[in-house]
């Protein structure tokens, strides 16, 4: 890719597809108007540059990737914007009603997060598929800096050890419990 190659000032959002493990040094820098990077949970090296720093800065760019990842720990070391992936908190599979839920944690832009319930069934009749999502609020008794095992206590027993063993949920409660501290002091 050449400096003359104007169509990647197009470019205000890039995704770097699952399977990439490293971005080597002048890839990122050539998009000049980068403002939001999705980042994949496979990424272990971003090679740094100056020219980067400066660019990530400039352009206040948004780092979109898992809580823990290497996406997550670069955005805190650049002191970055950093938007999480959404969690997925738990799957169930009803053999007896042919139904299958899960619950995503999603978080937004913002700074908002909610809850999201999708629910997948098989129909009545042959071919038929239905379901629904449903959007709810956090828990009302949900508390920034509240353990794992109390937020999972917040949620149907089905998907209790599946929270309780999910490291994501672990680094966003860990960070919930940091944010709150600050807005004390």
């Amino acid at each position: 890719w050449g400096s003359h190659e104007k169509w990647k000032e197009k470019f205000t959002e890039l995704t770097v597809y699952d399977g990439i493990t490293e971005i080597n040094e002048g890839v990122l820098e050539q998009f000049l108007n980068v403002k939001k990077l999705n980042l994949p949970k496979a990424l272990t090296r971003i090679e740094k540059t100056d020219a980067l720093k400066m660019l990530l800065h400039t352009n206040d760019v948004l780092i979109h990737a898992a809580y823990g990842s290497y996406g997550d720990a670069f955005a805190q070391e650049y002191g970055l914007r950093f938007l999480p992936e959404n969690i997925e908190l738990g799957w169930h599979r009803d053999e007896a009603h042919d139904e299958s839920t899960k619950l995503v944690l999603r978080f937004y832009e913002d700074g908002t997060m909610d809850l999201l319930i999708d629910i997948f069934t098989t129909g009545i009749s042959a071919g038929a598929n239905g379901g629904a999502s449903l959007d709810r609020p956090m828990p009302e008794e949900y508390r920034p800096g509240c353990t794992v095992e109390a937020f999972a206590d917040m949620f149907p027993a089905r998907y209790y050890k599946q929270i309780v063993n999910n490291p994501e949920v672990k680094v966003f409660l860990a960070r919930e419990a940091e944010r709150a501290e600050q807005k004390k002091e």
